[in-house]
């Protein structure tokens, strides 16, 4: 009987096949899996020696603007109708608040506070920043605008404490800003309010000034006539003055709406020059009497400015009390009761994982660099790549 093996087709170089991949970890199944088991012990022992850390997490929500009271009382207001809605200007987002926890200044607070220079054995406040920056993890929710921040220690009630000063530090901060829509309101009337106060009071001085060159009772009977349109007129020139100012916070002399109030100014300053020019020519009243009827016009006009800007101040601080704290804490944070990290079977994993790869690079390698020196033609092609590449070829 003639036993005659079926032949096996020659394959190419360059194709590895299946089998031949099989055989390969097969013969170097000890050399695998010691070197595996190598590395599975080094994470063990990695994980082990790592600083057990803790995280404290605490759930914050940033102000919320909301609509405000000015809104309903614009139709009384008269002249300065639309200068709350221009000076509400700016709408803030989560995003910011996410700023501002990580802004240097608050971080310098915390730096100080925990005395992290020493804990994080930094010696500069640049450096000491960069390793809180890797301890704190700051994000924001975009469905529900919550801002979640967390705090690694490696001790459990310092993570903890350092949370809760996050928030603590970030409501002084935002006491010191006006963020809000109230807030801004507020800020921007008292402005306007501070300026209305110096001009009222340089009107009524130069007014003592006419009255003690030209006597009160003819330039009050003189100022009395028309001094009701003119001070109507002047309240809405500074009406449109402070318009503009505060549309100039948000909007470009090019906006229609800029051009609108800036063309009514316009005319109203125009109409108020026609008005005082009338009054100028009556023959009866003196050069100096004409500068006390002027100081006059403008001590009512400042007056009347300043009544609506009070009834604006007062809404906004009534919209800024509704307001409430700036910044709520839906959890605070508490002392966690384990360790977050490390995460010592996912070490020992990724260990063992990276261990069996490397293995099996490496079984690959001397399998073919032990059949590299089986044929004769490899053997030759091995000494002339030795000669090529030693230090006598150089």
């Amino acid at each position: 009987m003639n036993n005659t093996a079926t032949p096996i087709e020659p394959q190419d170089d360059d194709e590895i096949s299946l089998l031949e991949l099989a055989i390969a970890l097969g013969e170097e199944k000890r050399f695998i899996f010691r070197t595996t088991l190598g590395a599975v012990v080094l994470a063990v022992i990695t994980s082990l020696v790592m600083t057990p850390m803790f995280t404290a997490r605490t759930l914050i929500i940033p102000p919320q603007q909301q609509q405000n009271s000015a809104a309903a009382a614009l139709a009384g207001l008269g002249a300065l109708a639309g200068v709350a809605g221009a000076a509400a200007g700016i709408k803030s987002s989560d995003e910011m608040y996410v700023a501002f926890l990580q802004s240097e200044s608050l971080q310098n607070k915390i730096i100080e506070r925990f005395h992290l220079k020493d804990r994080y054995d930094e010696d500069t406040l640049e450096k000491t920043r960069k390793e809180l920056k890797k301890q704190v993890s700051v994000s924001s929710d975009k469905k529900t605008g919550l801002i979640t921040l967390e705090v690694d220690d490696k001790d459990p009630q310092i993570a903890a404490d350092m949370a809760n000063a996050y928030v603590q530090e970030l409501r002084e901060l935002l006491g010191r800003l006006a963020v809000t829509d109230a807030q801004q309101r507020r800020l921007f009337y008292e402005q306007q309010i501070k300026r209305t106060q110096q001009a009222q009071g340089e009107a009524e001085q130069r007014f003592k000034q006419a009255k003690e060159k030209s006597g009160m009772q003819v330039t009050a009977v003189i100022a009395e006539a028309d001094v009701k349109a003119s001070a109507e007129i002047r309240a809405q020139i500074a009406a449109r003055e402070v318009q503009l100012a505060a549309m100039s916070q948000f909007a470009t002399p090019q906006n229609p709406e800029y051009q609108r109030v800036s063309s009514n100014l316009s005319a109203l300053r125009s109409q108020l020059a026609k008005l005082e020019q009338g009054n100028g020519a009556d023959p009866n009243i003196s050069s100096t009497q004409s500068e006390a009827v002027k100081a006059y016009r403008e001590i009512k006009a400042q007056e009347a400015m300043m009544s609506v800007l009070i009834a604006q101040y007062e809404s906004a601080r009534v919209d800024e009390a509704k307001e409430g704290p700036l910044v709520q804490q839906v959890d605070p944070a508490l002392k966690p009761e384990k360790k977050s990290k490390p995460k010592r079977l996912l070490i020992v994993f990724l260990g063992g994982f990276a261990g069996l790869m490397l293995a099996m690079l490496m079984a690959f390698a001397r399998r073919s660099w032990l059949k590299a020196h089986q044929t004769p033609q490899t053997k030759e092609q091995m000494q002339a790549f030795k000669a090529a590449w030693s230090w006598r070829s150089w």
